[in-house]
């Protein structure tokens, strides 16, 4: 299909903001109905996650990034042993930190919602920040470590929907856990800015990994979607860089974001140079985080 054809089109202005629509809507009526914030966080981003889903199937940006019969296989292992794990554990870890949220006894506690949210969203981001690119930068023992629970999410040479659930089941509990889990429950937020902060953030991880023409315009210099995330997935260490997961504040604070606009990276995955394995050896990759000197 032609890239200027009409779906294309409304897809790459238009899909955004009716996503941005349909989850305001969606906030605004759970969060006036005042029930369970738990279920809520499903009911709003299933939805969004199918249809992109459909649109990714459709019309993909790029068919060298699309899933191949080839990689079917080993992305249904990952799904399974490792993406299906981790997609459990996030929707639980989601759920547990709106159950501790307002819990403690923490310095948000008694500030309003419009504070809370805000203060969330930034102290995820600089923890998230400073790990993430801790993953991919850290030398020594340590940062090897780190890199090696990170890799199998960079494996893989191609970038669509369901590579978001391509992670070592470690990198899940270690990132998410430091920050989303402990900081909620220290700081004391209230279940509805847990509710607000846990669907926009899981929102900007599903586009991120979206193989589709979706563009963000002037909101790439506040949230993190497809055209900059997918240089977090170049080939090129150079450019490989855009360490955020929601927000893009703290990458052009400390100089590691890039943005091109309309000019996709070239190549994703890893330098072909590293001793790592093919992302279709499961097993090996699983095992990474267990070997000696393996570099990023």
């Amino acid at each position: 299909m032609n890239d200027n054809s009409m779906p294309r089109r409304i897809i790459r202005r238009g899909l955004y903001p009716a996503s941005w629509a349909w989850i305001i809507f969606g906030l605004w009526y759970f969060l006036q109905m005042k029930v369970d914030e738990r279920p809520a966080w499903i009911l709003i981003t299933l939805p969004l996650f199918l249809t992109y889903l459909v649109l990714e199937l459709t019309f993909p940006m790029d068919w060298r990034w699309s899933m191949t019969w080839r990689n079917l296989l080993p992305d249904f292992i990952y799904i399974g042993l490792s993406g299906g794990t981790v997609g459990l554990l996030s929707a639980g870890l989601a759920m547990l930190s709106i159950t501790i949220s307002g819990q403690g006894d923490g310095l948000a506690r008694d500030w309003p919602l419009w504070i809370q949210v805000p203060v969330l969203f930034l102290v995820f981001e600089i923890l998230n920040y400073h790990i993430h690119r801790a993953m991919h930068e850290l030398r020594g023992p340590i940062g090897r470590v780190l890199w090696q629970i990170h890799a199998a999410h960079h494996l893989p040479d191609r970038l669509y929907l369901l590579m978001h659930a391509v992670l070592h089941p470690f990198n899940a509990v270690f990132v998410q856990g430091m920050t989303i889990i402990v900081p909620i429950w220290l700081m004391g937020y209230r279940p509805e800015a847990a509710l607000i902060f846990l669907v926009v953030n899981a929102f900007h991880g599903i586009i991120s990994h979206f193989n589709v023409d979706l563009r963000l315009g002037w909101a790439n210099y506040v949230f993190v979607g497809p055209e900059v995330h997918r240089y977090h997935h170049s080939a090129n260490v150079s450019e490989a860089k855009n360490y955020g997961a929601t927000l893009t504040v703290w990458d052009q604070i400390f100089g590691t974001f890039v943005y091109r606009p309309g000019t996709p990276p070239r190549e994703l995955g890893t330098d072909p140079k590293t001793k790592l394995p093919d992302y279709r050896q499961v097993y090996s990759v699983l095992m990474l985080p267990f070997r000696r000197g393996t570099g990023g």
